[in-house]
């Protein structure tokens, strides 16, 4: 599988109030980049139109070293490193412009029936084209967020907003950071989230959050026991 890059300049809608690119950005960039890689990829468009299917991004995790200030020029890379019969992962990474690396990611996408939200399986002549094995070095960890159900505290709730939805008709992935950036520290250099239920406007999100040694942990859901999200921003992880 090919890499794809794109070469970009921080903008100051991307900067948070110390000039830097703020946590939401992160998450535009390489979801971006990840899309633009999609587009481009004949094989797999065409098994996504002819079945039906679309990807469901059940997972990102982001080790955070460095981040570049407004007008810096960047690029973000990204490629599928292993796909099995029913997910895709892929790595993402945001380099300075002499391509020392910034930001790095692992994602984990679900095959899914557009209509259906049930999980497709991919043929076999595509899950050995993706596997090319390439992964960058980084400290995976699991796809699921582990946590104490009983160990949250509700803090906040809300409505969904109209400029929290995308094309989709549901709250765009990286607008879940958004919502939760509010009630962390600034200074955390791991964010992992996982993806639940798709959250569409007028839901009410209601903020629980655990705070441990070395992170906080906060689930966003819904009313009716639905969990739309869950996110663990990390201290000192390096």
């Amino acid at each position: 599988m090919k890499n794809y890059e794109m070469k970009t300049r921080i903008r100051t809608s991307q900067i948070d109030k110390n000039g830097f690119l703020k946590p939401s950005s992160i998450f535009d960039l390489m979801q971006d980049c990840s899309f633009f890689q999609l587009d481009s990829d004949e094989h797999l468009n065409k098994f996504f139109s002819e079945n039906n299917v679309t990807l469901f991004l059940a997972s990102r995790q982001v080790d955070i070293y460095n981040l570049p200030r407004y007008s810096e020029d960047v690029i973000v890379k990204t490629y599928v490193y292993e796909c099995n019969e029913y997910y895709g992962f892929r790595n993402t990474v945001i380099y300075d412009s002499n391509y020392n690396e910034l930001v790095i990611s692992n994602a984990t996408g679900a095959f899914v029936d557009f209509n259906t939200g049930s999980l497709i399986r991919m043929p076999k002549d595509l899950i050995e084209y993706y596997n090319s094995g390439e992964k960058q070095n980084m400290n995976y960890l699991p796809r699921k967020i582990s946590f104490d159900k009983d160990g949250f505290t509700e803090i906040y709730r809300f409505k969904v907003k109209k400029y929290f939805i995308d094309d989709n008709h549901h709250v765009n992935n990286a607008r879940y950071i958004d919502m939760a950036i509010d009630y962390v520290d600034d200074d955390f250099d791991r964010v992992r989230i996982e993806y639940k239920t798709p959250a569409k406007l007028d839901d009410v999100i209601i903020v629980h959050r655990m705070s441990l040694d070395n992170k906080y942990i906060l689930k966003l859901d819904g009313e009716n026991n639905i969990t739309y999200s869950v996110l663990e921003f990390s201290y000192n992880s390096f």
